[in-house]
């Protein structure tokens, strides 16, 4: 509810922001002093994808879009101080185009979308199209598959062709490749 009431009025909230240890737990991140961490956000959207809800935001000490999980937000408090405008976020520059942003961060996974290209078997088309979205790039080969042009997070990009490795080969970025 505070984060609706945040987004509604364009204001900044503050949370600390939790990950679980072995007991099963959530703890908060801690600073150097071991204190729980405050974070200070710009909230833009909620965003359910993959049976979670995710905080599509900027921490206002950084110039660049972030995710948070809900349920790993604790201590959340409504600020009076108004959002960053998302023109001066990296990434939002012409507004929070929800649909791609989703395809170009597969799990969340924060970070800058880069172009990546891979070989995919042909039956994966389907889900290839759930999985991106209609804006990939689709050029059919010789022997029946497809090459495969997208922007998405390295590292979810990394996860995704994890799960289809009998299926897809990543071409580039070399890195990605590597990995």
């Amino acid at each position: 509810e505070i984060l609706d009431e945040a987004i509604y009025k364009g204001k900044q909230v503050s949370f600390n922001y939790n990950h679980f240890e072995t007991d099963k737990k959530l703890h908060p991140a801690l600073n150097n002093d071991g204190i729980p961490k405050e974070y200070i956000i710009n909230p833009y959207q909620i965003a359910a994808t993959n049976g979670r809800y995710y905080l599509i935001c900027n921490n206002d000490k950084y110039d660049n879009v972030s995710n948070y999980r809900l349920e790993r937000i604790t201590n959340i408090k409504l600020l009076d101080s108004p959002v960053k405008p998302q023109g001066k976020v990296k990434g939002l520059e012409n507004g929070l185009n929800l649909p791609k942003h989703m395809a170009e961060h597969l799990y969340m996974f924060s970070g800058e979308s880069i172009p990546v290209r891979f070989i995919a078997k042909k039956y994966l088309l389907n889900d290839l199209l759930d999985w991106f979205g209609k804006d990939i790039k689709i050029e059919e080969q010789k022997d029946g598959r497809f090459l495969i042009k997208v922007k998405a997070s390295i590292n979810a990009m990394e996860y995704w062709a994890m799960q289809y490795l009998n299926a897809v080969e990543v071409l580039s970025p070399l890195e990605l490749r590597e990995r």
